[in-house]
């Protein structure tokens, strides 16, 4: 049976979602095996450095497959929240966690200043979790080593601020108007050594808007860094 030209532009399409899933399950048993290995190596300096860095890198190859599979459901419509009650000072205690070893590699100083009393407000807290890893993570992408980022939430008429700035390479003037496209890099070539896709962004975007807010980014142009702030 032949293949229309129609659908054979959907084939690819519905194979990179059926692809992400089965990579992510040998990959998890891999994170599962590393776990083991080093905590039967705790007394191997050698091995267990050995363990870390594939498990970092592990890390770094399911978060890309996790994209994927997000900006796949996004296409079609069936990215969900699972939105409750959330702290926003407990979610971005978790995503900073869950950054600091990336940016701890590069000596990047993170600062942050979060309202002093809770600020509490209807969102999917897994998914606002990945809004301010995938954040940070860029802001570190593009800041040389060393730099420093700054993390800050704030309420303005009962509507929640989030801002992630950096004093990195900052956005070229031709950039912007496509910074959230997926499979953004932007066009310094040093940019590609970090890996991913250039999904992240566009990933941000999807899921603020999803939560019915905006996300902006800002920049005095190249060298002069940037900041990211969320609605």
């Amino acid at each position: 049976m032949s293949i229309t030209t129609q659908q054979s532009y959907r084939i690819p399409d519905r194979l990179l979602p059926v692809l992400a899933h089965e990579l992510l399950q040998p990959l998890n048993a891999i994170l599962l095996a590393l776990d083991e290995v080093h905590h039967e190596c705790e007394d191997a300096p050698t091995a267990r450095e050995a363990g870390t860095i594939a498990k970092r890198q592990a890390l770094h190859m399911a978060q890309i497959i996790n994209d994927v599979m997000d900006i796949s459901r996004d296409v079609y419509g069936k990215l969900r929240l699972n939105v409750r009650c959330v702290d926003i000072a407990t979610v971005a205690a978790d995503a900073i966690a869950t950054v600091r070893p990336s940016l701890a590699i590069r000596g990047h100083h993170l600062a942050v200043a979060l309202p002093p009393e809770p600020v509490r407000l209807l969102a999917d807290p897994s998914r606002l979790h990945q809004v301010l890893t995938n954040l940070l993570n860029n802001a570190a992408k593009f800041t040389d080593p060393g730099g420093c980022i700054c993390l800050t939430a704030e309420t303005s008429l009962d509507v929640l601020v989030i801002r992630v700035r950096d004093n990195g390479r900052g956005i070229s003037s031709e950039l912007p108007p496509r910074i959230f496209e997926p499979f953004q890099q932007g066009d310094d070539p040093r940019d590609s050594r970090h890996g991913g896709l250039g999904l992240g962004l566009s990933l941000v975007k999807s899921l603020v808007e999803l939560h019915g807010g905006s996300v902006a980014a800002y920049s005095q142009g190249s060298g002069t860094g940037a900041e990211f702030v969320v609605h």
